[in-house]
């Protein structure tokens, strides 16, 4: 696969992680009015997938530098 079009994947996977976690916190600001029962076992799957989201975000950052490093 050429750099540039690895890149280019790179980017748009970074621009859906920024979607996905701007919905999450979205989803955990709306948790916070429901019952408390709903909040509890809500908020855990939204805690849960908003980490995973963040390791992605850095796994991605850090393919980008290497591919952005092996160009020069």
């Amino acid at each position: 696969m050429h750099k540039k079009t690895l890149l280019e994947k790179v980017t748009a996977a970074k621009q859906e992680i920024a979607d996905a976690e701007s919905n999450l916190e979205q989803a955990l600001g709306e948790i916070q009015v429901a019952p408390r029962a709903d909040k509890m076992a809500v908020s855990e799957v939204v805690k849960e997938a908003f980490t995973k989201l963040k390791a992605a975000r850095t796994n991605l950052t850090e393919l980008e530098g290497l591919v952005l490093a092996d160009e020069d």
